[in-house]
């Protein structure tokens, strides 16, 4: 009689007359029966059992569709329809610790996860729809065999082609339009011009040498990137990584990985990386989200530099890290740049700009060097904030930065210990500093230069009078001039010199020395902050990587400028006066390579019509 309901019921499966029920919940090769769903078999590689048709309507408060955990016995779930699988912890189907499943031919609709493989070996997957809200196909473990699946490109994620690699060498992958994206176990492969649009992202688990180019990623439904054990990632020449619901890029366990030349945008987190060392990002643009770059898992040695960060409440955040450094970058408008938390040793914060922050740099961490920062229209330029007994940073080092048009210069908590403070200039800030701590203030004899100081001076350059400070603190050799800087500071300090030869119609000539602005975050940063004193003498010339029509803005520039506009042969194209600290735009009809931006009178008894001859 038992035999003659299952006939009956895989022929009622088989001719399309599909059974509604609950969900299937298998725990162990004993759960197969036929109350949990099974119809035939007898669980051998050649003989099965058989999940076969069923509709399953997940009820609100049950995590999984189907569900099969701790089994060995080969099965295979074919042709169902699951529905409603609405938990987003959970999963329409949950294969945990598993071996010889097929499944095929089974569609998923209604639903915010799809498939979840987790710590499985040897899955077969083929012709399964996978309609979700969230991810579709999600495989989890802790080595390369967790990854041994054969995962045919006729699943579809949304309509799109999942395409699932293991143990791929030496190939290059080009131009996938994908739902989902998965190397695993792969080396020396090349993955370019990858797509994903509202489906899956790309993970590269377990693998050597992967180089990721020109990705094309929006609105993934998790991480745009996962890197996942896998050393000497490369993510390069990627125009648009956005809108991802976790991270764009991820990075777990990975050493070496390099992040370069990307577009990182409206991400939960732009980039975060854990647990790995030596990481590098360079080169990137990041915008919007709450987290530019976020590094912990006491990583070594992660290096940020090179990169614009824009609108970001915080654009670098540094949790748990050793020896992080995060150089010559350009931050504007957030609530911290750089946050430094307590669990970070021997950080290095250096040659960046920032404007229009909260905080500049907050930092909890020890023996760390803040320097040769210009932080402009912060609340507090650099922050040791209280910590309220929870750390205790010592021992940093914060020296020749510039903080300028701020509210406050230096905040210096209670706990904060042993901090050598000097050669800073603090520039019309409402207040110099206060220090709460147990700090040295120019330790080596030479203090902090502040605008609003008007000691005495015996002819040292050293004011007579002690400056003393809100808590306790006092800086007891201001200088009375600014100090001598080993470099212009910020990312201007970092832009290659040049000069450049401009001629006029009249074949006049002015030989100008110039910084060559020819990376995004040395464009982005322009004029931005620099004091009228210091902008009277430079001249920035802006060069694009290939003709633009580009608008220049003057906010949080504080002198008067001119912009001249050149053609890709040094044509002149047009030129214009720029008021300072406006919201007003400047830009010239005709597409140009290059624009010089001078203060005004910089360019002498130069006629109007001026070309650029030639850079030197």
């Amino acid at each position: 009689m038992r035999k003659a309901i299952v006939l009956g019921l895989l022929f009622l499966a088989v001719a399309g007359g599909a059974q509604t029920r609950g969900p299937i919940v298998i725990l162990s090769d004993q759960d197969f029966t036929l109350e949990n769903g099974v119809l035939a078999g007898s669980g051998t590689p050649e003989d099965p059992y058989l999940l076969v048709g069923w509709t399953i309507e997940v009820p609100a408060g049950e995590p999984f569709g189907v569900r099969i955990e701790n089994t060995r016995k080969a099965f295979i779930l074919r042709g169902c329809r699951i529905l409603g699988a609405q938990d987003p912890q959970g999963a329409a189907i949950f294969l945990n610790n598993v071996a010889h499943g097929v499944v095929e031919d089974c569609f998923i609709q209604n639903s915010v996860n799809g498939i979840r493989i987790q710590s499985s070996r040897d899955l077969v997957l083929r012709e399964n729809f996978l309609g979700v809200s969230g991810v579709g196909l999600q495989v989890l473990g802790v080595s390369p065999e967790d990854y041994r699946h054969t995962v045919e490109p006729t699943n579809t994620v949304n309509g799109k082609p999942i395409f699932y690699y293991y143990g791929l060498k030496d190939e290059v992958l080009v131009g996938l339009d994908a739902g989902h994206i998965t190397l695993a176990a792969a080396e020396n492969v090349v993955l370019r011009e990858p797509k994903i649009d509202q489906t899956d992202g790309i993970v590269v688990a377990f693998s050597q040498r992967v180089r990721i180019e020109g990705a094309d990623i929006s609105r993934p439904r998790s991480h745009g990137i996962l890197i996942l054990s896998s050393p000497r990632t490369v993510v390069r020449d990627s125009p648009r990584i956005a809108n991802s619901k976790e991270a764009g890029i991820a990075v777990w366990l990975s050493d070496d990985v390099v992040v370069e030349n990307c577009g990182i945008y409206a991400n939960r987190v732009g980039i975060y990386v854990n647990a790995s060392d030596r990481f590098l990002a360079q080169n990137n643009a990041f915008a919007a989200g709450p987290v530019g770059v976020h590094i912990t898992g006491a990583s070594q040695e992660p290096v940020v530099r090179k990169s614009l960060f824009y609108q970001h409440p915080y654009g670098v955040k540094i949790e748990s890290a050793l020896g992080p450094v995060v150089e010559a970058s350009s931050f504007w408008q957030g609530d911290i740049a750089v946050f430094v938390d307590r669990d970070v040793r021997y950080a290095r914060i250096a040659h960046n700009s920032m404007v229009a922050y909260g905080y500049g740099v907050s930092n909890f961490g020890s023996y760390g060097i803040i320097e040769l920062n210009h932080i402009t229209r912060a609340n507090i330029g650099i922050i040791f904030e209280e910590a309220y007994q929870e750390a205790f940073p010592t021992g940093n080092v914060v020296r020749h930065n510039v903080i300028y048009r701020s509210w406050d210069g230096f905040y210096f908590g209670r706990e904060s210990r042993e901090t050598e403070i000097y050669e800073n200039l603090v520039w019309d800030c409402r207040r110099a500093a206060r220090d709460f701590g147990q700090n040295k203030w120019a330790p080596q004899g030479r203090g902090n230069w502040y605008s609003g100081y008007s000691g005495r001076d015996r002819g040292d350059g050293i004011g007579d009078t002690p400056l003393e400070f809100a808590g306790g603190g006092r800086d007891p050799a201001p200088l009375v001039a600014p100090p001598a800087l080993p470099s212009l500071p910020g990312v201007l300090g970092t832009m290659e010199r040049r000069t450049a030869v401009l001629r006029d119609e009249e074949g006049r000539t002015l030989r100008l020395p110039v910084l060559l602005a020819d990376e995004a975050h040395e464009r982005f940063i322009g004029f931005m902050g620099v004091p009228p004193e210091w902008a009277k003498d430079l001249a920035i010339l802006f060069v694009f990587d290939s003709l633009t029509v580009s608008q220049f803005h003057m906010q949080n520039v504080f002198v008067e400028l001119e912009i001249v506009f050149f053609g890709a042969d040094g044509g002149f194209l047009g030129r214009t006066r720029m008021a300072p600290d406006t919201q007003d735009r400047y830009g010239v009809a005709s597409p140009f390579l290059t624009a010089l931006e001078v203060p005004m009178g910089r360019l002498g008894e130069l006629g109007r019509a001026v070309r650029l001859a030639s850079l030197e």
